[in-house]
């Protein structure tokens, strides 16, 4: 059995020289085999290993384990720490489970003694852990990455016992003479795992197939190789129809967009589109815990809706079809900024002071600046329009006029007869992402949009043969815009 180990972890490429091993030893049955194919280990790699033990402080016993595994560790002259965490109070806290506590408080307590230094995290995770792990996956509905059960490598985390089932492990320190703890609430239903364990899995051994650990876990190592197939695939794919971009507000803060091409994404396989999917969703969130294959799905089916719908998702993140896809960000990525793109109201009184000459210029956000000027008409001689510079009849302008953003019941003349045309429809033809209609700078009479800065200018203002003042408009784009 040793040597099955040994062929184990050089297959599985587990440790490199000079390895320094901080392994978790609670002194059940699989952490004391661990330690001693640890020591086997040292020999062909001049491993450094050091001990710890974790007490979660809800066993009367626990006391007890631990004193067992520091004699284990004299007796072999290794390092040991002890780590005493109240692992229901935590769990309480931080309203999780005392599972989740505990497992998170052992790996905290691993990668702190691990430090910066050059090695591993050995645990002692066997074939019957990774079959309770698939089965536990499966009643819950798991992808097919948590169908691929326990991983004998995750970084720094290795995994030497995934080649044993826990009988062997048994067998192996029976045969031996040497000592083991043995955890009263492994016996006990009251988790999942161990309802798993003591009548699912044992069930299937007894009356199905005795081999049935075995059969689970070859089959979990040729989902975890096809599943390494399609993220290699998948991370190919998201390149090729996702780009990230960064969106900053007004007060400077930045926010990552994530936008995947609605073209590109609709020629991939439909198993490629889930993981690409949730690619963009996990960065976009920060986080993959708790996102879930029906977060995914609402995610792909805005591929099928019209643009501008949208979807809250967790974390705080919000997707939204457009025109060329769909962008998922955290949803105040999204939200109009009143602070950023105050209106700016220009009186008629200030209008008419630019008859005695001079201009009135204003700040639109961090985007650029806006300048206003009056001249007649039988002083110019050639009118250039260009995308940021415009003209239009004053005459024509009888109210106040107001630098703003879009709102509701705002509209455009398209043609010599004034044809209405909403500012909405405008957008829409124009293929002006959604996200970006809230932060567009409009010159603006009532509702009777002037001009689109860096679009069409509103049929009605139009410049004629009968207009005798030009109100000339220039925006400046700032140049780290």
């Amino acid at each position: 059995m040793i040597n099955r180990v040994l062929e184990y972890a050089a297959r599985q490429h587990m440790f490199e020289k000079n390895d320094y091993v901080v392994a978790g030893v609670s002194g059940g049955a699989d952490s004391v085999c661990l330690l001693l194919m640890l020591l086997e280990l040292k020999k062909a790699y001049d491993l450094e290993i050091s001990v710890v033990h974790v007490n979660h402080l809800i066993r009367q016993e626990a006391g007890r384990d631990a004193e067992y595994v520091r004699e284990l560790c004299s007796r072999y002259r290794l390092p040991f720490t002890l780590v005493e965490r109240d692992v229901e109070s935590i769990a309480s806290k931080q309203h999780i489970s005392v599972e989740e506590a505990g497992r998170n408080v052992r790996y905290e307590a691993f990668c702190d003694v691990l430090g910066s230094r050059k090695g591993k995290i050995a645990v002692a995770h066997n074939k019957n852990d990774c079959c309770e792990t698939f089965l536990f996956n499966l009643f819950r509905g798991s992808s097919l990455r948590g169908l691929a059960g326990i991983r004998p490598v995750r970084g720094e985390i290795v995994r030497p016992l995934m080649c044993l089932e826990r009988a062997e492990i048994e067998d192996f320190l029976k045969e031996r003479d040497i000592g083991f703890c043995i955890d009263a609430t492994n016996f006990e239903d009251n988790y999942t795992r161990n309802k798993i364990r003591h009548h699912i899995l044992k069930a299937a051994g007894d009356e199905i197939n005795p081999s049935v650990v075995s059969h689970i876990s070859d089959a979990c190592e040729r989902l975890r190789d096809a599943y390494a197939l399609i993220e290699e695939l998948a991370a190919k794919a998201y390149e090729e129809c996702t780009k990230a971009e960064e969106k900053k507000n007004g007060a400077g803060c930045a926010h990552a967009l994530y936008n995947i091409n609605a073209e590109r994404f609709g020629g991939l396989h439909d198993t490629l589109k889930g993981y690409v999917a949730m690619e963009a969703l996990r960065r976009a969130a920060g986080s993959r815990k708790d996102i879930e294959a029906v977060h995914v799905r609402q995610l792909l089916a805005l591929f099928d809706m019209q643009c501008g719908r949208s979807v809250d998702l967790p974390y705080g993140v919000k997707a939204v079809r457009t025109y060329d896809g769909v962008t998922i960000a955290k949803r105040e990525a999204f939200d109009k900024n009143a602070d950023e793109y105050p209106p700016i109201e220009i009186t008629r009184e200030k209008l008419e002071s630019l008859k005695d000459g001079g201009s009135l210029f204003f700040e639109w956000g961090k985007q650029g600046k806006l300048e206003l000027s009056l001249i007649k008409k039988s002083n110019l001689q050639n009118i250039e329009q260009k995308k940021y510079t415009k003209w239009f009849d004053y005459g024509k302008i009888k109210n106040n006029i107001v630098v703003r953003t879009r709102k509701t019941g705002d509209f455009l003349t398209i043609n010599a007869s004034n044809q209405h045309k909403t500012l909405k429809s405008y957008f829409a033809d124009e293929k002006i992402a959604a996200q970006e209609r809230d932060s567009i700078c409009l010159l603006a009479e009532n509702s009777h949009i002037i001009w689109v800065v860096g679009g069409r200018i509103s049929n009605y203002y139009k410049v004629s043969e009968d207009t005798k003042l030009v109100l000339r408009a220039e925006f400046t784009q700032y140049v780290d815009h």
